[in-house]
């Protein structure tokens, strides 16, 4: 099978056809954490148009120039962009976002007065839960414990966001000691598609943002993989936190984390992890430049969008993406004591592919 143009995957989406039906029902279904694909498919388009950009449309294109792509690979995906029909704008791109064009223009300023708007709708949305850190605490919950979706609404929205809310003030300084956050394992309850068609062929991606700086990796692709499959990571795979699986200490304030699991297809995963740091780079731009504090969830959450739509376009299947963002603080007391571990488990659906991801955080030293 010929790998789809960018062109032709926006026409399918555009008439809810074959894939793009299935992404289509998912932008509209998440369409309140869409602003931030609204604004880079926008820049890109304006790009392609060689129109004047204004300071956060160059912050994104500079993002993704950054990150290994091209003038001409942004040019194409911005005219692709440009095919999108208004009324399907209108359906996956929240308010305003939707009625921008390339004769547009859309500042920092702008981000600054719409932003309270975004973190209101973004931390409303259904298949995202927010945490009391203080409440949990007191509590003494544990984060295998924290609430999360059912399964049915998982494969819905096939995106799952869990927001930790900053502790109090006096609680809210840099822990001490070194963590690793590691993915150990997953399970693959039911791969994509019929059983008798095949075996999948998935692949992680981990990108996280923390203090202005982000990482982005990328696991092997594991092949061969059937229902009720177990496999683990290598030390060299799953990475979360800590450089090469080293410890590392925790910065001050929050951390956001965003997991995807691709069916590899036609596309080039390497490529996929580009964009995906591409999208974090950018992402990191503006909060570095909107000066809006306490936003990280809304920008996170807003990246995952990005990621969704446009690498849609390097013709690999997302299966399911889980959004993390916790208060470093929050981290720390889960383990408390050197050698301490803590397991999480994630579900990653889109209704067809089925996996559970086992995550580690471990205290190694102080």
């Amino acid at each position: 099978m010929v790998a789809r143009t960018p062109e032709r995957i926006v026409q399918d989406m555009s008439e809810r056809r074959g894939r793009g039906a299935k992404l289509r029902a998912k932008l509209e279904k998440n369409r309140d954490r869409n602003w931030l694909l609204a604004l880079t498919t926008h820049s890109f388009g304006k790009f392609a148009e060689k129109q004047r950009l204004s300071d956060l449309e160059k912050t994104l294109v500079s993002a993704f120039l950054d990150n290994g792509y091209t003038e001409e690979e942004l040019r194409t995906l911005g005219e692709a962009s440009e095919l999108m029909p208004q009324n399907v704008r209108q359906d996956v791109y929240p308010g305003r976002f939707a009625r921008l064009d390339v004769k547009s223009s859309y500042s920092f300023d702008d981000l600054r007065k719409d932003a309270p708007d975004i973190v209101r709708s973004t931390l409303a949305m259904p298949n995202l839960t927010v945490v009391d850190a203080d409440e949990a605490h007191k509590a003494k919950v544990s984060a295998k414990e924290l609430p999360r979706l059912n399964k049915r609404a998982v494969a819905e929205y096939g995106a799952e966001f869990l927001v930790v809310q900053a502790p109090s003030v006096s609680a809210a300084a840099a822990p001490n000691g070194f963590f690793t956050i590691k993915a150990t394992e997953f399970r693959c309850n039911d791969e994509t598609g019929a059983d008798f068609w095949g075996s999948d062929e998935p692949y992680w991606i981990f990108a996280t943002l923390a203090e202005g700086t982000t990482v982005t990796t990328k696991s092997r692709t594991f092949g061969d993989v059937d229902s009720g499959d177990r496999r683990t990571f290598s030390a060299a795979d799953g990475n979360i936190w800590g450089p090469n699986g080293g410890a590392q200490r925790f910065p001050e304030g929050q951390i956001g984390t965003m997991i995807q699991l691709w069916e590899h297809d036609h596309g080039d995963p390497e490529k996929i992890r580009k964009g995906v740091a591409a999208a974090f780079a950018a992402a990191a731009g503006v909060l570095a430049a909107s000066g809006v504090a306490a936003w990280i969830g809304a920008v996170v959450a807003g990246v995952g969008a990005v990621v969704h739509e446009l690498l849609a376009f390097l013709d690999d299947d997302l299966i399911g993406e889980q959004t993390f963002v916790f208060h470093t603080t929050t981290l720390a007391k889960q383990v408390r004591n050197v050698g301490d571990t803590q397991t999480m488990t994630r579900r990653f659906t889109d209704g067809d592919g089925d996996y559970t991801l086992t995550i580690v955080t471990t205290r190694t030293g102080n």
